[in-house]
C-alpha cells in the first residue's frame, strides 16, 4: 500500500484532514501492510492535539466491549492509550514523531493482525481464533445475534510497552477535560 492508498483508506486528502474517529479506526483496524514511512508522514502532518483526542475516544469505544473478567487486557489497553496520547501531545521533536509513528504501527499490527484471542461459543462449545480487533467486533455483535462467547485474552497480553509516562500536567489536563465533558452532559440532561 502506498501513501496515496493509505490516504484513500483513511479517507483524507492530506494529513491535516485526519480529524475524525473514522480516520483513526480505519488506520488502526487495517490488516494490510503499510509502509512505515507512510505512517511517519501521516503522524508528522496530523494535528497532535486532535490525534490525542481521537486516540482517547477510540480506546474508550473499544474498551466498552471488553468483558468484565478481562481486567488485565483493559489495563493494558489503557496504558497503550495513555502512551499514544502522551506521545502525540509531546511530539514537537522529530525523534518523538518517530516514536509515535513506531508505536502506532506496532499497535496496529498487534491489534489487527498478530494478536490471538480464543473465542468459545457458549452454545456450541466451538473455539475460534480471532485477532483482538475481531474478538471485540464479535463481542459487539453478541447483543445483536444473541450468540454468546467466552474470551481467552491470555495470548495477547504480551505487548511490550515502552516506559513513556504522560507528564503530570497532561494527566491533570486530561482529567479536567473529562470532568468538563461530564458536567456538560449533566447540564444538557437537566435543561
Amino acid at each position: 500500500m502506498d501513501r496515496e492508498e493509505l490516504y484513500e483508506l483513511v479517507d483524507i486528502d492530506s494529513p491535516a484532514d485526519f480529524e475524525y474517529f473514522e480516520n483513526l479506526a480505519a488506520l488502526l483496524e487495517c490488516d494490510e501492510y503499510i509502509e512505515y514511512e507512510d505512517i511517519y508522514a501521516l503522524m508528522e502532518g496530523v494535528d497532535k492535539e486532535t490525534f490525542s483526542g481521537l486516540v482517547d475516544n477510540y480506546f474508550e469505544e473499544i474498551t466498552d466491549f471488553i468483558p468484565g473478567d478481562a481486567a488485565e487486557l483493559y489495563t493494558l489497553l489503557d496504558k497503550i492509550k495513555l502512551s499514544l496520547m502522551g506521545l502525540a501531545k509531546s511530539c514537537d521533536e522529530e525523534d518523538l514523531i518517530t516514536h509515535l509513528a513506531e508505536e502506532v504501527d506496532r499497535f496496529r499490527k498487534w491489534y489487527a493482525m498478530d494478536s490471538v484471542v480464543i473465542c468459545t461459543s457458549i452454545l456450541t462449545d466451538r473455539e475460534e481464533e480471532k485477532t483482538l480487533r475481531d474478538a471485540i467486533v464479535l463481542a459487539r455483535l453478541e447483543g445483536l445475534d444473541g450468540e454468546k462467547y467466552t474470551y481467552d485474552f491470555s495470548d495477547c497480553l504480551d505487548y511490550h510497552l515502552d516506559e513513556y509516562i504522560m507528564s503530570f500536567g497532561d494527566i491533570v489536563a486530561a482529567s479536567l477535560e473529562e470532568d468538563e465533558k461530564d458536567s456538560m452532559v449533566e447540564e444538557s440532561i437537566y435543561q
